[in-house]
């Protein structure tokens, strides 16, 4: 049910003064608990079309940089946030699937009542 945010090493490579470079870098942690589809409010606009207060939802949270999170507006406007600007307003509990009230009613937390 949830994603993953893997840490694992990845290459980079770039030409700098014509010499081909290679480079490991490694994401760095998770620091928030936002998830895509919530939605938050800013704690610092940025300019009139994000202003300060107003709740936004988060579109994607990129792998390589998962504290930097893409939000849209209503009006399909999206722009690019760092976690410590904005406030979750969303509660695990509401991320549940449509039908399900309880994280106990997920069909993985039942399989002991299925037959092999």
């Amino acid at each position: 049910m949830g994603i993953r945010w893997s840490r694992e090493p990845y290459t980079v490579t770039y030409y700098k003064d014509g010499e081909k470079q290679t480079i490991r870098r490694r994401p760095p942690p998770k620091l928030h608990e936002a998830l895509p589809d919530d939605t938050v409010k800013l704690t610092q606009g940025k300019n009139d079309d994000w202003k300060e207060g107003e709740s936004y939802k988060v579109k994607s949270i990129q792998q390589r940089s998962p504290n930097v999170l893409q939000l849209e507006n209503e009006d399909g406007l999206t722009t690019f946030v760092d976690y410590y600007d904005m406030k979750l307003e969303t509660k695990p509990e509401d991320r549940l699937p449509p039908g399900v009230e309880s994280k106990f009613d997920l069909p993985v937390n039942n399989k002991y009542l299925l037959w092999p």
